[in-house]
């Protein structure tokens, strides 16, 4: 048993002094979003430029990067891959609904 007193401080094992790096979200070979509703299952069409609507991507190595602006929505889009994970909050009624993107191709076209 140690004799050294307890600070109630514990070290940080992930420390940001640009020395180490940081390992927040494993990789992933694929992202499971079957538990989503997906964009191309919306009857009227995915509203990809209203403004109440935000963009999320997860890409390939776990950056998480966001767009709630046109343009910015436009950039989000333009530079997701196949292997990132593409997501459309966009609030309903009553609850905020998640959607997963499944077709890149018709976001982009919905952009404009």
């Amino acid at each position: 048993m140690s004799c050294e007193p307890r600070t109630g401080v514990r070290k940080n094992p992930y420390p940001l002094n640009g020395n180490s790096k940081l390992h927040i979200m494993p990789r992933f070979a694929e992202f499971n979003a079957s538990s989503l509703r997906r964009t191309s299952s919306v009857e009227a069409g995915f509203p990809w430029r209203g403004q109440t609507v935000t963009l999320i991507r997860i890409d390939a190595q776990g950056v998480v990067s966001q767009a709630t602006r046109i343009t910015d929505k436009r950039a989000l889009l333009a530079q997701a891959g196949p292997k990132d994970l593409v997501l459309a909050a966009w609030p309903g009624e009553w609850r905020q609904d998640v959607f997963f993107v499944d077709d890149l191709k018709a976001a982009r076209e919905g952009i404009g």
